[in-house]
């Protein structure tokens, strides 16, 4: 009965397990830094400290330093002269000559623009495929097409355009009504 009155520090010593609530935590000679922790500190001091105060005093450094400080200087003391741009008279006074042969080329160069519809290799499915794009208020036509194999095939033609203005309205009235196109591009 007496050994049970005693303090309970006893009561778990006589058990055999150590008294885990009053004991302090022993950290060595490291105190709050691990003992892993301590060197990166010894060198991470060490390594500001070099930079701090041995940087300023290394010649070339100086060299380096005064070489930049000369050239702001030098820059703040120079006055760039006013630029004057003549460009804009230039323009406005210059005659530009066009030869016959560039006015030739333009003419060459106008294109016209057909929206494809489909292609069938048989003819019925194609007059089908215009009379649907008919029905649709579209004006199209059917052309007749060889292939490289020797295959005869149908293209349902919806144009001719004068500009992709149009043909982005009847392309749209086509996307509404689920009928795929690509569109043509042939000079006139």
């Amino acid at each position: 009965m007496n050994r049970l009155r005693q303090k309970p520090e006893t009561i778990w010593t006589l058990m055999g397990q150590k008294n885990t609530k009053n004991t302090k935590r022993d950290n060595g000679a490291f105190g709050i830094i691990g003992p892993w922790k301590m060197p990166f500190a010894v060198g991470l001091a060490v390594g500001i400290s070099i930079t701090y105060f041995g940087v300023p005093y290394i010649p070339s450094m100086q060299k380096m330093v005064d070489i930049a400080d000369n050239a702001v200087k030098s820059a703040k003391n120079e006055k760039l002269p006013e630029l004057k741009f003549t460009f804009y008279n230039d323009l406005k006074t210059a005659e530009i000559e066009i030869s016959d042969s560039q006015i030739a080329t333009d003419k060459i160069t106008k294109r016209s623009y057909f929206l494809q519809a489909g292609s069938f290799q048989s003819i019925e499915d194609a007059e089908n495929q215009r009379i649907e794009l008919l029905l649709l208020n579209l004006d199209s036509k059917i052309e007749a097409v060889t292939s490289s194999s020797g295959e005869r095939w149908h293209r349902v033609l919806i144009g001719p355009f004068a500009n992709k203005a149009k043909v982005s309205s009847s392309r749209a009235k086509l996307s509404q009504n689920q009928i795929d196109s690509f569109l043509l591009e042939r000079p006139m």
